[in-house]
């Protein structure tokens, strides 16, 4: 999980997360546990994520570049695997929630650090302005595998693991932080909105306005510091900040509102004629910006339905061991309304392990101590 955000360029021949092997090797490891375990699976946990991975491999079939969609496909069962290897893992007590949660916040800040220090080395490079304006794959504060959007989504699942710690080191809240910093730093509107909501439920009051003022404080004396000694221009930076913030862009959701028309219209056309997995790009300009609506012109109905009922079941869980973990997991469902960042093999992973560690954490005790007995 650490090597994750780390990948090959589209220069190089394609998108590979360094992590890979890795990921590949522990699916193998797992299975002997998932095989120990299989009989204390609660077959909800297990025969929706299996209808939403058939699908996605039936879908692939369809699709207008069947090879990109099945890369995505198998990283899609790799992390189904190690969804079904950590659930059985925590069960036979091999493996923490505690540790669980803590891999996903330390990759996170792993990934954070990756994207700030891409951020400031471009900024020197290149000029601040050319940064954040080059926000979209292949530009200066993207990464190579991801636009900033993505690197956000990603960073806010480590985020909302946090939630579900009992006790919480220093290191910890560092981890926190630099994930934050880091959400900030990609200037994605949604994804900082999210964030905040997060520090409500993380924070009390009290804690949030004095880590905000130290917060500001910092951030104050860093741009003020970039702008002295490294020479940063901002002249140019209310243009980016007016664009960020008018009101028409804002109405249409940043155009997100015209091209979910544009699919709806397709739809209308052809109800039940769904493109094939990972093709919007290639039929429209676009994507959704909504995993719902993706997942709906790409592989039909069955999948949002097969997916409903998964994360519901998975939000029922959790709900009823701690409200705090599924306002937590709320977030994540708010932030797939606004972006479909699933295509990714960072996300996909990162995302399977977090669904990995809310269905252990939503598991009873008493149900903990039936898998130990047996």
């Amino acid at each position: 999980m650490m090597l994750l955000g780390f990948s090959t360029s589209p220069e190089d021949g394609g998108v590979l997360s360094f992590g890979t092997p890795f990921f590949i090797a522990s699916t193998l490891v797992f299975l002997p546990v998932i095989l120990r375990y299989w009989a204390d699976m609660d077959w909800r946990f297990f025969i929706f994520p299996l209808l939403h991975i058939l699908l996605i491999i039936a879908m692939t079939v369809l699709s207008f570049s069947p090879f990109q969609s099945s890369v995505r496909a198998f990283f899609n069962v790799l992390g189904f695997v190690i969804y079904l290897g950590v659930i059985c893992s925590v069960l036979g007590q091999r493996l923490s929630i505690q540790t669980l949660a803590r891999i996903l916040i330390y990759s996170g800040g792993v990934l954070a650090a990756y994207f700030i220090v891409n951020f400031l080395f471009s900024s020197v490079k290149l000029g601040i302005q050319q940064v954040i304006l080059e926000r979209y794959v292949g530009g200066a504060m993207s990464l190579p595998w991801g636009a900033s959007n993505t690197i956000a989504q990603v960073l806010l699942l480590s985020a909302v693991s946090y939630t579900i710690l009992d006790e919480r080191r220093k290191s910890d809240f560092l981890m926190f932080w630099l994930i934050a910093a880091g959400i900030c730093l990609t200037f994605s509107r949604s994804n900082m909105i999210l964030l905040f909501l997060l520090f409500f439920v993380v924070f009390r009051l009290r804690q949030l306005i004095v880590v905000g003022a130290i917060s500001g404080f910092v951030l104050g004396v860093f741009f003020a510091y970039m702008v002295i000694f490294v020479g940063w221009d901002f002249s140019g930076f209310d243009a980016f900040l007016s664009s960020r913030t008018d009101v028409e862009i804002l109405a249409t959701g940043n155009g997100r509102l015209q091209t979910l028309i544009e699919k709806i219209d397709y739809l209308t056309n052809h109800p039940f004629e769904p493109i094939g997995y990972y093709s919007s790009l290639f039929y429209f300009d676009l994507s959704a910006h909504n995993f719902w609506m993706t997942s709906l012109i790409e592989q039909s109905l069955a999948a949002v339905m097969v997916s409903l009922c998964f994360f519901y079941f998975v939000g029922r869980t959790v709900f009823r061991r701690d409200r705090k973990v599924f306002f937590g997991f709320l977030i994540i469902m708010m932030a797939l309304m606004v972006e479909d960042p699933h295509f990714t093999q960072q996300y996909i992973t990162s995302f399977w392990v977090y669904l990995a560690l809310l269905v252990s954490f939503g598991r009873t005790e008493s149900d903990m101590g039936v898998a130990r007995e047996s």
